[in-house]
């Protein structure tokens, strides 16, 4: 019972219609840099620019290290684009651009493999085809499509335009995202 609740909550976003608050975002703050400043506005453009620089070309997820290039993460790939969010927000990079990627990265997570609704942990890169976690991990994994929808709920609440692009953006559609097969979430024990 414990495990059907936790599924159910971790997956509702993708199911269940929601709307922007309309919470206005902070203010970037202009005053001049201090030492502590500096240092944040450091780190949090040194993890922009990991997952902006070494996006996967094909399809603009975060690859899963250095040493294995075409290997993408589902779950990292959602802190990914949260940082895309907030690289448009602070500037470092424009709307469109960031729109673009995302385009990028919809369009390729729509045609990955997945598992009831489920994507795998690791992806590869240029096919969207299962790259199996271990011997007996080779399917959806309820974790790493959290973190991923995450990143695309935070992604569709900021990009709020009219513009068609920001539309697919903001209004993609999860029924299908998070549906394969018999039309279920659903997930079997072994």
């Amino acid at each position: 019972m414990k495990k059907k609740l936790i599924t159910a909550i971790l997956f509702s976003g993708l199911f269940f219609e929601t709307k922007a608050q309309n919470v206005p975002l902070p203010t970037l703050d202009k005053s001049p840099l201090s030492e502590k400043k500096e240092y944040i506005e450091t780190i949090q453009k040194t993890t922009f620019n990991y997952f902006w620089d070494f996006a996967h070309p094909v399809s603009g997820l975060a690859p899963e290290r250095s040493a294995t290039p075409n290997v993408v993460t589902s779950g990292g790939s959602g802190f990914g684009i949260m940082c895309v969010v907030v690289g448009s927000h602070r500037g470092w990079i424009t709307r469109k651009a960031a729109v673009n990627h995302l385009l990028k990265v919809t369009k390729f997570l729509a045609k990955a493999d997945r598992f009831h609704g489920a994507w795998s942990h690791w992806l590869d890169g240029n096919t969207g085809k299962v790259v199996p976690f271990g011997e007996k991990d080779n399917g959806g994994d309820l974790v790493e499509t959290a973190y991923l929808v995450n990143g695309l709920l935070v992604a569709r609440s900021y990009f709020d335009g009219n513009t068609p692009d920001e539309v697919f953006v903001k209004k993609p559609d999860y029924q299908t995202l998070g549906r394969r097969g018999m039309g279920l979430v659903c997930f079997q024990r072994r």
